[in-house]
């Protein structure tokens, strides 16, 4: 069913993840597109961030004395980059289609 995946963007603000992938219909003049919320693809069983790759090796953690909490820096977050598994992704995908044929995104022109 699903060949290969061409492309993918996470955003990290909207919890979403945009996929562009290939099908053994497919041809490499086309491929399909397709948005997915994080919590869908995890609440499926699936767990396709990796983890984090942090640009810097200083993590900023503040310390709140009333709570005896470590937060970490909201815009150290926003900065990170995150690792996608694709074989996870491919997998969600393969799943995802097979249960919901009638979903599968029609072809464009890549």
């Amino acid at each position: 069913m699903i060949t290969g995946i061409v492309e993918y963007y996470y955003n990290q603000k909207s919890q979403t993840l945009q996929v562009s992938f290939r099908t053994q219909e497919d041809s490499d003049e086309y491929i399909r597109e397709d948005e997915f919320e994080i919590d869908y693809i995890e609440n499926s069983g699936f767990t396709i961030i990796e983890n984090y790759n942090y640009k810097s090796s200083d993590i900023p953690l503040s310390y709140e004395e009333d709570t005896d909490d470590l937060f970490l820096d909201d815009d150290f977050i926003e900065e990170s980059e995150y690792n996608i598994d694709e074989n996870e992704l491919k997998s969600f995908l393969v799943e995802y289609y097979t249960e919901n044929p009638k979903k599968m995104p029609k072809q464009n022109l890549f």
